[in-house]
């Protein structure tokens, strides 16, 4: 396996240091064949807008690429230093270079897809819901191919306000009255234009309300989008793979760890 980074701040002169590292098949005469016109997959981790979750980053990313598809991990800025849209702008960013850069890669440009986990989750649905329509603050007139074919939210920040002050991070306020949180409460934006989406959260999930997944998929169902959502009954926020290279205690995960076979298969039937 080749791993690979690069600095997308740096290459769309962006502020911060935003750095998607690729996981990459190495190709051999005798693997080619099953190597090229791969999905891609960007794992975005979690971390409340405050860190960047490496639980929920290359072990997620190893576990797709097991499932043959190129991985990526996006490691973007994060508050207090920075806040929306600069996020936002980073991951646009990511998969315009992904989409652009594909025969490097060795991925097939129609079919990018993202998995974000908890504000990793809410960065994830934001472009969802907004790559037709970014913010023009760091990118002026400039285009970007970002749109993805298809997104995985992971006990995803929707709309409800978390413990973990993730709209304050993200905006320097969770005021539910102040016009940008509103805006980036994700279940009032969704429209024709998201992507196709999997989405799962816990029962038990005292950290982010999982009754916001219901809200996202409620809204897909409304507009006729494919979508499969998942409550399940046991498991804590933070989850990650659900298996023992992300957890100590996994004997009331058995069944939380199908979500990557079920994401996969989702993906697979895009």
């Amino acid at each position: 396996m080749k791993i690979e980074e690069i600095n997308i701040s740096k290459e769309y002169s962006l502020p911060g240091r935003a750095i998607l590292r690729a996981y990459l098949r190495e190709a051999s005469e005798q693997t080619d064949k099953f190597v090229k016109d791969q999905d891609a997959m960007i794992v975005v981790p979690g971390g409340g807008y405050r860190f960047v979750s490496d639980r929920e980053g290359e072990p997620v990313a190893l576990n797709f690429t097991r499932r043959n598809y190129a991985s990526f991990v996006l490691f973007y800025d994060v508050a207090p230093a920075y806040r929306y849209p600069v996020q936002l702008t980073q991951f646009a960013c990511a998969v315009d270079y992904i989409r652009t850069h594909a025969e490097r890669f060795r991925v097939n440009p129609d079919r990018v897809f993202a998995a974000g986990f908890s504000a990793g989750g809410h960065l994830v649905g934001n472009l969802a819901n907004f790559w037709h329509d970014l913010p023009k603050d760091l990118l002026g007139e400039r285009k970007l191919t970002a749109k993805l074919n298809g997104i995985v939210l992971a006990y995803p920040v929707i709309g409800r306000i978390s413990k973990g002050g993730t709209f304050r991070n993200l905006t320097g306020t969770d005021d539910e009255s102040d016009g940008k949180v509103r805006a980036l409460k994700l279940d009032r934006s969704v429209s024709e234009h998201n992507p196709p989406c999997y989405i799962w959260t816990t029962a038990e999930d005292a950290s982010v309300d999982p009754r916001s997944v219901l809200d996202y998929a409620r809204e897909y169902l409304r507009l006729g989008i494919p979508v499969e959502c998942h409550v399940f009954p046991y498991g804590d926020h933070g989850a990650a793979t659900a298996k023992t290279d992300t957890n100590f205690d996994v004997s009331r995960m058995k069944e939380l760890s199908s979500w990557i076979d079920e994401a996969d298969a989702f993906i697979k039937s895009i």
